[in-house]
């Protein structure tokens, strides 16, 4: 197990570079990133981001993120040194930051913004998959192996999205008195 989490983080060692250019993109060797993972065509982020960078607003708001970024990790530290746990719950969150600072690029420069949102959502998607693999596990058991696919997919979308309005159930159960 040691071996193989070792090997699954070595993937973030290579891959640093796509890493830093969700909050650095303006510092960041287009060359070095890997976006053939992302469906991006090879010219087209270099020139939108080489756009980017020539245009003092972005270059600007980007500047603003990573001292902002590094303005809330130094609060965080405070915070924590001084024992101040629920203080931590106002300071705002890192990725709303992030995605803020992303969603207020143009849509002229969408091919950096696709590899941006495609970095940005690499974990939650990877949490989703494992979750529908470990539902998959446990409704597909050996005593129920003979689920056929579509049958199986109805219960994972029941299992993985299904949330019942227990409000709206409660309100309709008709309360029984005791004798």
């Amino acid at each position: 197990m040691k071996y193989g989490f070792a090997e699954r983080f070595e993937q973030f060692k290579t891959n640093i570079s796509t890493l830093v250019f969700i909050v650095n993109p303006l510092n960041t060797n287009t060359n070095e990133i890997n976006i053939e993972t992302f469906g991006i065509f090879v010219g087209s982020p270099q020139m939108q981001l080489l756009d980017c960078k020539t245009k003092d607003f972005w270059s600007g708001k980007f500047t603003e993120l990573k001292s902002k970024l590094e303005e809330l990790e130094v609060q965080k530290c405070m915070h924590i040194a001084q024992h101040k746990c629920t203080a931590l719950n106002e300071i705002p969150r890192v990725e709303a930051l992030i995605f803020g600072a992303w969603n207020s690029v143009p849509v002229c420069q969408s091919e950096v913004k696709k590899l941006a949102y495609g970095v940005l959502t690499i974990f939650g998607s990877t949490y989703s998959c494992e979750q529908a693999f470990s539902c998959t596990n446990i409704i597909k058991s050996k005593v129920s192996s003979q689920l056929t696919n579509k049958n199986l997919e109805s219960c994972l979308k029941i299992k993985t999205s299904y949330k019942p309005d227990l409000i709206k159930l409660s309100k309709g159960m008709q309360s029984q008195c005791s004798h």
